[in-house]
Parts: structure tokens; sequence; C-alpha cells
């Protein structure tokens, strides 16, 4: 079996930042916590590329869906051995479907 290579695109390290850095302005406890639990997450897609789940606003979408508690949202497309992680969101924030198009790891 070949060794599935994650690979994050430019929004999804911009997304995460957006992120943490908000929850740091409160608790940078909470906010690195938070940080390493996002980065196991996305680490176990390369032995678990299958794992997460259809994103329940587009379930006909090939992407998929890590839900990190307490209330982030990571999407990830696999193509062939190769992980996408998208984009990243707070679960309060509303899902747009084209945030899934474009940019590195589209086709």
């Amino acid at each position: 079996m070949a060794k599935i290579v994650i690979h994050l695109t430019a929004t999804a390290i911009q997304t995460l930042n957006e992120i943490l850095s908000f929850i740091a302005q409160d608790n940078g406890d909470a906010a690195s916590k938070l940080g390493r639990r996002i980065e196991h997450a996305i680490n176990r897609l390369a032995s678990f590329p299958g794992s997460g789940r259809a994103i329940p606003e587009a379930p006909e979408r090939r992407e998929r869906e890590l839900v990190v508690p307490p209330a982030v949202r990571i999407f990830f497309r696999v193509e062939g051995e190769k992980v996408w992680i998208l984009f990243a969101m707070r679960a309060e924030q509303v899902f747009h479907p084209e945030r899934l198009d474009g940019g590195e790891g589209s086709g």
C-alpha cells in the first residue's frame, strides 16, 4: 500500500490559523490544545483517508469533513494517494459549498 501524503492548501492554513488566533486572544492554552487535536486529526488521515463524514449540507459532494471538538470543521478531498485539506471553519459559521472548489487539489 502506498503512503498517503497530506497537503494543506493555502486557504486551509489561513483558516486554521484564523481560528486558533481567535481562540488564543482569550485563552492561549485552549488554542494550543485545540491545535494539537487538529494536527492529530489531520495526521490520522494518512492512515485512514476514508474517515470523516459526508458533509451534511452537501452530501452529493465527494469531499468529506472531520469535526474536531469542540467546534472546528475541516474539509478535505482524497485524490489517489493524496489528501488535500481544503479549508476549515468554526461550526457556528455558515457553510458555502463553493469553498470546496478551486485552489490546489481541485480537479
